[in-house]
């Protein structure tokens, strides 16, 4: 008899995202994740009547899809694995999410998210930086090639990924359903983060990510509004620096993103920034020495 995974995934999905939902099942057939994984059908934000809401319709519907998928896990009783249509998933996602349920991970934290948001500061660059060249050459990678960040005081940002504790399912249900009673004032993510940050909810991040997202629709999704799709070069940039710190990344895709939303300001620059620019790449070398 097959034993019963420790863990299992759902992705949510819009209807209308039919692209989308291919792109994600021939990811999990090509990973062997198939069997471990299933279809959420996400709520449409513009079906919804939340009128004390004061966020978006698509970020309302992000909202309670979330919170009706996690919702519709609780009977299993075991581990979840939330993550959005635009996931971008490493061969390592499996080995790692069952090696932080075997080593307690998920004694110590409610959330274990294994991609976000990245901020520009630049003591935490250098620091990404230097682990993500300590990663040993070899794949899958496991637990311990990776660092378990406590976001307890972290400016963060992601629902694209992440795993939810076995114990912790039900605190997170009730969080977000006095959110939803209220009329959720704050897309998830950003819910989530204020959570954590009032000790709420206790939340970590694997890092280098082992999971990260389509970066050609990163300034384009499906949560902007009609009127709003509009080119962004600083979100642009920050999913670019972003992306870049996944494990199986694409470095000329980052670029290629890269270059396109910095070409204006590229053609303005003035000696005294490229100074600073010239400074900062060298703080973010191995040959820099704090003292």
């Amino acid at each position: 008899m097959t034993a019963e995974p420790p863990y299992h995934g759902l992705y949510i999905n819009l209807d209308r995202s039919t692209a989308r939902r291919d792109a994600i099942e021939r990811q999990l057939d090509r990973l062997g994740l198939s069997p471990f994984y299933a279809r959420f059908p996400a709520i449409d934000g513009a079906t919804l009547n939340s009128p004390r809401s004061t966020i978006k319709p698509g970020e309302n519907g992000c909202f309670q899809s979330h919170y009706r998928a996690l919702l519709s896990a609780r009977p299993r009783g075991s581990f979840v694995h939330m993550i959005e249509d635009d996931a971008v998933l490493s061969p390592s996602v499996k080995p790692v999410i069952e090696q932080a349920i075997r080593e307690n991970v998920f004694e110590q934290f409610d959330v274990l998210f294994t991609d976000t948001f990245v901020a520009p500061h630049l003591g935490m660059l250098k620091f990404l930086k230097t682990s993500f060249d300590e990663l040993p050459a070899t794949r899958p990678l496991a637990l311990t090639d990776l660092k378990v960040v406590d976001l307890a005081n972290q400016n963060f940002a992601c629902t694209t990924s992440f795993v939810v504790g076995a114990k912790a399912i039900d605190r997170l249900l009730a969080l977000y359903q006095q959110e939803i009673a209220l009329g959720p004032r704050a897309p998830i993510d950003l819910f989530q983060r204020a959570a954590v940050s009032a000790g709420q909810l206790r939340a970590a991040c694997l890092f280098p990510f082992i999971t990260s997202f389509d970066l050609k629709e990163a300034a384009q999704t499906t949560l902007v509004e009609a009127s709003e799709k509009t080119e962004r070069p600083s979100v642009a940039v920050l999913a670019a620096l972003r992306y870049s710190f996944f494990v199986d990344r694409d470095l000329q895709t980052a670029k290629r993103t890269l270059d396109a939303a910095t070409a204006g300001a590229r053609s303005k620059t003035d000696d005294h920034r490229a100074l600073i620019g010239q400074a900062l790449d060298f703080i973010l070398s191995d040959e820099f020495k704090e003292f």
